[in-house]
């Protein structure tokens, strides 16, 4: 009961982000896979992880985890460096996001494109 509650408080403030070029029916498949994921791997429901995902959904291009961090800090968000890297790389394995290799060391990622 709890998660639909946190479920529902996410909801609302995701109708306040800015809006993109992006539907609010891709905002909901996001939201979707990700938490379908989390439960699959018996993960708790995390307010951000859905706020990295559509800050990196609002910049709609490869970017570098320490840029995002830089972003959600400017947003007020109290989120670490590492909270950051670690929701990125669950993503990417949800299949939320698409990870980028450039350079030898530097990995940059984006929210997949929308299937139509």
């Amino acid at each position: 009961m709890e998660n639909i509650q946190k479920l529902f408080n996410t909801a609302q403030s995701i109708s306040q982000l800015p809006q993109s070029a992006c539907t609010d029916a891709f905002k909901e498949t996001i939201l979707k896979t990700i938490n379908d994921y989390c439960r699959l791997k018996r993960l708790l429901f995390s307010e951000k992880r859905l706020w990295i995902a559509f800050k990196l959904l609002e910049v709609s291009d490869f970017t570098h985890p320490e840029s995002l961090w830089l972003m959600l800090k400017e947003d007020k968000m109290p989120i670490s460096i590492g909270c950051v890297y670690s929701n990125l790389k669950l993503m990417e394995a949800a299949g939320v996001v698409e990870a980028q290799i450039a350079g030898s060391r530097l990995t940059l990622y984006k929210i997949r494109a929308a299937h139509h």
